[in-house]
This record gives structure tokens, C-alpha cells and sequence, in this order.
């Protein structure tokens, strides 16, 4: 077997795609990503896989070994062929949060939770808004 082919085996293509568009398109040694039935690691030559993720933390393990976390939203993740697609509607760099703005961001949407008691929409959104915020301070403290 080639070296070529060898060291292609120890990588996977990663894509974390939100609607604005890639955050992370490269090469990865392992992606760890918050799947709904808990933590889910994905190494090359993982088996063909789909998992639905809440927000979370999902971290990627470079090829030099750096590792990159980020606070991510619901979404899905799929596995095909040494290939990992992660599909969110946020996804941001843990080291890129700015701690004051998401604070005010989830002193925000506390408020907004208490004001939308009695309208069903708004309390939905509210409640997903602080969800948000909480997940973002915590990857930051991570």
C-alpha cells in the first residue's frame, strides 16, 4: 500500500456549515460532536452515520494536533466515507466568544422567557435564544 493512501486513512474531510456559510471546511485527525443520545467521537474510517445534535460542544482535532472547540446549535451531523458534514444553525469558536455579549445576550432572552408567559411562540423563541446564550458561556469557560 501507498504512503499516500496510508496517510489518507488517518484523515477525515470536515465541514461545519451554518446558513451564513462554512465555519470550518478542512482536514481532521477526529470530531467530537453533541449528538441527542449524548457524545458522539468520529475517527477515519468511522461507519456511515447520521445523528441528530443539540447544542452543545463539538470539538475537532487537527491534523498538527491543535484542537478547535466550538459552541454549536441544534442540528445534524452525517458520516460518509471519511467525510463529516456538520450542518447547525450557529456555530462558534470557543475562543472568539466575546463573555460580555453573550451575558447581556442571555440576560436578554431570561427577560424575554418571563415576558412571553402567556404567548406560546415567543416563549419558544425566548427559551431557545437562552439556551443559546447559556451553551456559548459555557464552551467559553471550557
Amino acid at each position: 500500500m501507498s504512503t499516500a493512501v496510508s496517510s489518507d486513512r488517518k484523515r477525515l474531510g470536515v465541514r461545519v456549515l451554518t446558513p451564513e456559510g462554512p465555519v470550518f471546511d478542512d482536514v481532521a485527525r477526529m470530531v467530537v460532536a453533541p449528538s441527542v443520545e449524548g457524545e458522539v467521537g468520529i475517527l477515519p474510517r468511522h461507519a456511515p452515520f447520521i445523528a441528530l445534535l443539540r447544542h452543545g460542544e463539538t470539538r475537532i482535532t487537527t491534523l498538527d494536533d491543535e484542537k478547535l472547540v466550538y459552541a454549536t446549535t441544534e442540528g445534524y451531523m452525517s458520516v460518509y466515507e471519511d467525510r463529516v458534514l456538520v450542518l447547525v444553525e450557529q456555530a462558534e469558536l470557543a475562543r472568539d466568544i466575546d463573555r460580555a455579549r453573550a451575558r447581556s445576550a442571555l440576560d436578554r432572552a431570561e427577560t424575554a422567557v418571563a415576558d412571553a408567559a402567556d404567548d406560546e411562540v415567543a416563549r419558544v423563541a425566548a427559551e431557545s435564544a437562552r439556551r443559546r446564550a447559556e451553551n456559548r458561556l459555557k464552551v467559553a469557560d471550557s
